[in-house]
């Protein structure tokens, strides 16, 4: 499987690559199907009035590629691994009803 990850108005780290790495390959080794995924890591600079901070301005993207289909999720916090992680769990909801929707509508072999 290849992942791309981007990032967008902020830097990469090693230590955001290895852990989307993991957490995305955990989530697929079950699944020999995924073509391809798509990782874009966004920080939205605008800062809040009120508090001075910005709220949940750590956005996480994925696009997931499987034959036939395409799942895409989005999640945002106020931390780059909070929110790469809420995107783990959207997409391993999205992957896991997938499959079971496969298994529903698979032809029986005669």
């Amino acid at each position: 499987m290849q992942i791309t990850i981007r990032g967008h108005h902020l830097t990469v780290t090693s230590a955001i690559e290895e852990d989307i790495r993991f957490k995305f390959a955990q989530m697929t080794k079950h699944l020999d199907q995924v073509n391809s995924m798509q990782v874009k890591l966004t920080k939205d600079h605008q800062i809040d009035k009120r508090s001075r901070k910005g709220s949940s301005n750590h956005i996480a993207e994925a696009i997931i590629r499987l034959p036939g289909a395409e799942l895409f999720a989005q999640a945002t916090a106020d931390d780059m691994y909070t929110s790469i992680k809420k995107l783990a769990e959207k997409l391993k909801r999205q992957l896991h009803k997938h499959r079971k929707m496969q298994l529903i509508y698979m032809p029986l072999e005669v």
